[in-house]
């Protein structure tokens, strides 16, 4: 797997049902955008606000849905025997890879994480992406990954979802380096080209719910080496990058730029998240008008 895979936002109804029309509409439109990879159940989803069972179902619909892009299931928890129900849950529906984001809330050590990791990989087949959040989870240091890679054949790539090159090119040289299949992702939008030049795989990037045509244009220029307008959609995606720090998480900045763009996904989040009144909306319609005309 390689490219423009989207983190699917999770679509809810006026009573914080989720809107299974809305999810089978916005995958259809995906697909046919030319997407690389959908992932759901991921941080733009919403993950933490969804029942065991609702993860289930959501990664049971996603499966019947995406047909034509490689699929990923968010599986992460404090819990490692959820971590585990989970994964065997992603694996036994056949999708392609689980990505599994660290504990969160409780601060623990490398060996702890190592540790986490192990018993999930230990108890799965399943291809596994790390998902490095530090500013959400504890954080996964290189070292760490590098281990983790070099000992279980079925932990496969990374996601980097962290604003720090340096970060993301030790993951490359260091740990792909030493693993050549071993994939790299970033996280962030504005880090995707950057990621690409230092040798690494694709992005996994909120904004391509509902900007992903610019994604797939910066990916298939810089693959055929028309670096001209790599560079300008790279630009692109700098600004619009911007939409994140419009709002008060990425829920409310993803979905409210859907709605700007028209999409048929309700601006409703599952509390304790809240979707930002109309003048953020407004300065992010601004932000779209600029960025896309």
């Amino acid at each position: 797997m390689r490219g423009v895979i989207v983190p699917l936002v999770t679509p809810f109804n006026e009573d914080y049902s989720i809107d299974v029309p809305a999810l089978e509409e916005h995958i259809e439109f995906l697909q046919k955008a030319g997407v690389h990879g959908v992932f759901i159940n991921a941080t733009t989803g919403e993950f933490t606000s969804l029942s065991t069972d609702e993860r289930k179902f959501l990664a049971e619909k996603g499966r019947e849905l995406v047909t034509s892009a490689f699929y990923l299931v968010g599986t992460a928890s404090s819990n490692t025997f959820e971590v585990i129900e989970l994964t065997k849950h992603a694996q036994d529906i056949g999708a392609d890879y689980a990505v599994i984001a660290p504990p969160y809330y409780c601060p623990v050590n490398d060996d702890a994480l190592f540790r986490h990791y192990s018993m999930v990989a230990e108890k799965t087949d399943i291809p596994i992406i790390l998902y490095n959040i530090p500013s959400c989870a504890n954080p996964l240091s290189v070292p760490l990954i590098k281990r983790l890679a070099l000992e279980y054949s079925n932990i496969v790539g990374v996601k980097e979802t962290i604003d720090s090159i340096n970060h993301i090119r030790d993951v490359i040289f260091d740990v792909k380096g030493e693993r050549k299949d071993f994939r790299v992702f970033t996280g962030l939008d504005q880090h995707f080209l950057n990621t690409l030049i230092l040798g690494g795989d694709g992005g996994i990037m909120a904004c391509a719910n509902f900007a992903p045509e610019i994604h797939l244009a910066v990916w298939k220029a810089f693959q055929e080496k028309r670096f001209e307008e790599a560079f300008q959609g790279a630009r692109r995606l700098a600004e619009l990058s911007r939409v994140y720090s419009l709002a008060s998480s990425f829920g409310s900045a993803i979905k409210l730029a859907m709605s700007v763009r028209g999409f048929s996904i309700k601006p409703i989040l599952r509390p304790p998240y809240v979707v930002d009144g109309e003048e953020t909306k407004e300065e992010i319609r601004r932000l779209l008008v600029k960025v896309m005309g």
